[in-house]
């Protein structure tokens, strides 16, 4: 009888922690000395911003960034034009930050504080 007590509250315990864990925010300090990142995907998407690894299944990007290419329709042979894009002047107005799946992620650079898209983060209000 105490066995199954003590089995059944350790398993109440489990599935505590268990919800716990899902539902608050866990983050994980990640060692980066820039301020910016630059986060490569296996989709060939790229976001630029403040990368953070947190504890379960998804990092986060803050502020982040994308460089959103266009072609002329007057030469479709001529290069893309390109243009960096903050998240969440799309239509449907998502929040600036984005969670991405750690499986999605092939890596993970700093840029450096000179750089021309840190510059232009900068000076964005």
């Amino acid at each position: 009888m105490r066995r199954a007590r003590l089995a059944g509250l350790a398993l109440v315990a489990f599935v505590a922690a268990f919800a716990l864990i899902q539902w608050w925010d866990f983050t994980v300090p990640a060692p980066f000395a820039s301020r910016y990142q630059a986060v490569f995907l296996a989709n060939g998407q790229t976001y630029f911003g403040r990368y953070t690894d947190r504890l379960g299944p998804y990092a986060e990007v803050e502020n982040a960034y994308y460089i959103q290419q266009t072609r002329s329709e007057k030469d479709p042979d001529a290069p893309p034009d390109q243009r960096i894009v903050r998240r969440g002047q799309e239509p449907h107005q998502p929040l600036p930050r984005v969670l991405i799946p750690k499986s999605s992620v092939l890596f993970v650079e700093d840029l450096q504080p000179g750089s021309r898209i840190g510059r232009f983060m900068d000076a964005q209000p």
